[in-house]
């Protein structure tokens, strides 16, 4: 039996059969994805998925299902059950796994097998290939004072920014960002990222850090967090809140002066672009970077790694944004990648789980892919891009 429901109807569905799988931390607009530095006009992704069909299928019909290390994908699926093992749906799958050994990956393919029920998923009806990019957490050096050196701040939440509940008023956006005057009135926050960037009294002591890369921190943003090295000690840095400015992705400029050429376009040649222009005329690349009036705001976390959509510190190669609208937080889904260019040294058809969400991830057969941290993730995340077939597995026991 094929299941067919249109975005609401599917919408409503998952509110009775995956609920307790809502997010478990709000996330940036266009969190974690380089496919943001290119604009979806240009990408040539399928277009972002209103419907899809969920077709039940025999674990045969996966392509490369028997050659993954079905164990590395069991210890990813036990950190989503830190977040999801409450929930009745989960909560039988969830206790079986904790008896499985970990380092036995025939014993771990069996449990998916025993506990989950595959289903390809076919957005819009007839499109069975999805995009497939990748993102990673970057590290950059960095300072608690500001110095010659360590001079560009990153900023914590201002005292002053307000966040207002729009869809509790009936509104079809969902937040807004603002500043309370002193007639009681909210109006939108004045301050983008280039009034931010060159007065830095707007925001005086509200710095955590201060980095010596502007280039690397404007990706940060886009990451979403980070790592900040101090000396021999290494505090990571999450996602707080944002200005309130829509996000502009510097790739659709890139393309459209024809400074870099679509079939050029990555995260390598942007920053390559910026290098260069900010070791020769450093105000043309800041200007370019002010394209994106979007600005982050950060707070340092307790946490040793990346922490997801989720609420789970996500592993590398085994964890991935997706549409939360078409597939449930926590839920296994194996991808099977078509690397036609042969860039990565790894298995694409590989079983990962649903742990991050981002604001470019739009679509039932969509993905953001996460490499992991540092500068040999961050290559890869920006090279990343591939199409290939979803499979989501739901729980038997529904």
């Amino acid at each position: 039996m094929v299941c067919d429901f249109k975005h609401f109807a599917f919408h409503f569905f998952l509110g009775l059969i995956f609920a307790g799988c809502s997010h478990a931390a709000y996330k940036p607009e266009f969190a974690a994805d380089d496919a943001l530095l290119i604009a979806d006009d240009l990408n040539g992704a399928p277009q972002k998925n209103t419907s899809a069909i969920y077709r039940p299928v025999e674990w045969s019909e996966i392509d490369g299902w028997y050659d993954d290390n079905h164990a590395e994908a069991l210890a990813a699926f036990m950190k989503s059950c830190k977040a999801i093992a409450a929930d009745s749906l989960w909560d039988r799958p969830c206790f079986d796994a904790a008896f499985i050994d970990e380092n036995d990956t025939f014993s771990a393919r069996i449990f998916f097998e025993s506990r989950f029920q595959p289903y390809e998923i076919i957005a819009d009806g007839n499109e069975r290939r999805g995009l497939i990019t990748g993102y990673y957490i970057p590290i950059l050096e960095g300072s608690r004072e500001k110095t010659e050196r360590f001079k560009y701040p990153i900023y914590k939440r201002p005292s002053d920014l307000v966040l207002v509940d729009l869809a509790s008023f009936g509104a079809d956006r969902k937040y807004a960002r603002g500043i309370l005057g002193k007639n009681g009135i909210v109006t939108p926050y004045p301050y983008d990222r280039e009034a931010i960037e060159t007065n830095a009294s707007l925001l005086k002591g509200s710095e955590i850090f201060y980095v010596d890369d502007p280039i690397a921190l404007f990706f940060m943003h886009i990451q979403g967090s980070g790592l900040i090295k101090v000396g021999n000690k290494t505090r990571l840095v999450g996602y707080a809140d944002q200005n309130g400015f829509s996000y502009y992705a510097i790739g659709k400029y890139f393309v459209d002066t024809g400074k870099i050429s679509r079939d050029n376009l990555s995260m390598q040649t942007i920053r390559a672009w910026l290098s260069a222009q900010l070791a020769k005329n450093p105000k043309r690349a800041f200007e370019v970077m002010w394209k994106n009036r979007s600005f982050i705001f950060f707070e340092e976390k307790d946490e040793e790694g990346a922490v997801g959509s989720l609420g789970v510190v996500l592993s590398p190669k085994r964890s991935i944004a997706v549409d939360k609208s078409f597939i449930p937080l926590g839920s296994p889904v194996f991808i099977a990648g078509v690397d036609e260019k042969k860039e990565f040294k790894l298995n694409m058809r590989r079983l990962i789980m649903a742990q991050d969400t981002g604001g470019a991830i739009k679509g039932a057969a969509r993905a953001d892919f996460f490499w992991g941290v540092g500068r040999e993730a961050g290559k890869n995340a920006g090279a990343m891009r591939l199409y290939g077939r979803f499979w989501l597995l739901a729980p038997k026991n529904y």
